[in-house]
């Protein structure tokens, strides 16, 4: 098993990972630039970008909130196809009614959270299961 900073030093561009906001929120982003410092990521559904560093924690988002990078694992080839096209969907500002979700992007949205969160890098085991409860007590 990776460590966490072996894990965070392998994020490229391409990448699809999953971070947590301070506020519990799970993101689900793509790295769309890196270097040796740190990398950009933007939240596929909002495509809010934000800065890290290679230690997993955003340096710099839109509204000074933060981030916590908590899983790197690829999601499956059929999953990692859906979220790619959901990006550049969103990314070119499309109007209605081609805003509207496939079934396929419903089940990723879904489900992505509980894929990464089931394979979370070392160390974040403890913050995960804080936002967890964090979570349930908002619904």
């Amino acid at each position: 098993m990776m460590s966490r900073k072996q894990a965070l030093d392998a994020v490229k561009v391409g990448d699809i990972i999953y971070g947590i906001a301070g506020g519990g929120q799970p993101k689900l982003l793509l790295v769309y630039e890196a270097d040796e410092s740190g990398f950009w990521a933007r939240h596929m559904t909002s495509q809010s970008t934000a800065k890290f560093g290679r230690d997993g924690e955003a340096t710099w988002t839109p509204d000074d909130g933060s981030c916590t990078i908590v899983s790197t694992a690829a999601l499956p080839p059929e999953q990692r196809d859906v979220a790619i096209a959901l990006d550049r969907r969103i990314r070119s500002k499309p109007e209605y009614p081609d805003t509207r979700l496939t079934e396929d992007e419903i089940h990723l949205i879904l489900s992505h959270k509980e894929f990464f969160e089931t394979r979370l890098l070392p160390g974040t085991e403890a913050f995960v299961e804080r936002m967890q409860r964090l979570r349930a007590v908002e619904k």
